[in-house]
């Protein structure tokens, strides 16, 4: 990633780059781009925005082409009309974050989802997801699974078409104790668009603005 990829309304996470602070990644974004500076949102919490100051030192998490980055910088300014903003330099290095960083966020969704080995016209069988990331997720099936298992996936996703990738069935950390119970399973995506990706990352920036709305977080 290069300084010249940001673009406006793309979502971030900000974190204050502090010892001893819980301001650590706030859903914002990108409102306007100049050649030194970006403006980005103030993040809010509890409906109120947060009192960042000038000179403060931020790292900022965003994601771009499939892979998550941050970087370091500081405020040189706030403005609060029209909209508040915060400032920050644009930074000319970045460091890309592992999977395993990736934000993850519980959610219920529904899915769908068969072993890639078996034929087309097979019923798919079906889950839950219990928290999901831009990596992977973790569901809970009745059907039986297997470690190790490549399957093509659908999510029920906000928006006028499920997401659509392959995945790999990571480990089985709950096996069914008993006829009629659960297995619950960790999932990684192996092949997925950046625009699928997108959406869940999209997804998971709404809920926390939902959260910090409703004053959960």
């Amino acid at each position: 990633m290069q300084a010249k990829d940001f673009r406006i309304n793309q979502l971030i996470e900000i974190s204050v780059d502090e010892e001893g602070t819980d301001y650590k990644f706030m859903a914002s974004r990108i409102e306007e781009v100049t050649a030194e500076h970006l403006h980005v949102a103030v993040p809010m919490r509890k409906g109120e925005l947060l009192p960042l100051r000038v000179r403060q030192h931020l790292n900022i998490n965003m994601f771009f082409k499939g892979k998550s980055f941050v970087f370091k910088t500081v405020i040189v300014a706030r403005h609060l009309d029209p909209f508040p903003v915060l400032v920050v330099v644009k930074p000319d290095k970045f460091v890309e974050i592992q999977r395993r960083q990736w934000v993850r966020v519980p959610t219920k969704l529904a899915m769908r989802f068969r072993a890639i080995s078996s034929g087309k016209n097979e019923k798919p069988y079906v889950g839950e997801t219990v928290d999901i990331s831009g990596g992977g997720l973790l569901f809970v099936t009745l059907d039986p699974v297997e470690e190790g298992q490549m399957v093509e996936l659908e999510i029920a996703l906000p928006g006028p078409t499920p997401l659509f990738c392959k995945a790999k069935l990571l480990r089985i950390l709950e096996k069914p104790k008993k006829e009629g119970a659960t297995s619950k399973v960790i999932l990684e995506f192996t092949e997925i668009s950046e625009g699928q990706r997108d959406r869940i990352i999209s997804y998971i920036f709404e809920k926390q603005r939902e959260w910090i709305r409703k004053g959960l977080i």
